[in-house]
């Protein structure tokens, strides 16, 4: 049950950390397409913490691409709607993920629940009916 709480955790953060990633992301877009002419003077770390890079990071790294920060740095204008869109894939396919994981978390509390009480409860049936 601990191995399942810990896995729910991760996903839980996991998740949190791609949705606000996929926000901040989505403010920096909004922030060029309202001026383009100051594209180029967009510092992204104004717009993104070191978390949300770390999740940018984690996520191209995956895809074979480890460059992905520098190249936004240079260029957020071009690079910020990728970035974006597969910011939305990843946290789609880990919410798929989630649920199908939901439904095996759930038959493990249920496996466990009689384990969780401490003790078996025909042995608290039996002790009740002996007091009485």
């Amino acid at each position: 049950m601990f191995k399942c709480e810990d896995e729910m955790f991760e996903f839980d953060m996991l998740l949190e950390s791609v949705k606000v990633t996929i926000k901040n992301v989505a403010q920096l877009m909004e922030k060029i397409n309202n001026n383009i002419d100051i594209a180029e003077m967009i510092r992204i770390e104004d717009y993104l913490t070191p978390q949300n890079l770390r999740c940018i990071k984690k996520l191209y790294s995956e895809l074979g691409v480890d460059d992905i920060v520098d190249a936004m740095r240079k260029n957020p204008f071009r690079t910020s709607p990728f970035i974006l869109r597969e910011l939305e894939q990843e946290y789609e396919k880990l919410a798929r993920r989630r649920c199908d994981k939901n439904k095996n978390w759930a038959d493990v509390y249920k496996k466990n629940y009689r384990k969780s009480l401490g003790r078996p409860l025909n042995r608290n049936c039996q002790n009740i009916k002996n007091s009485s």
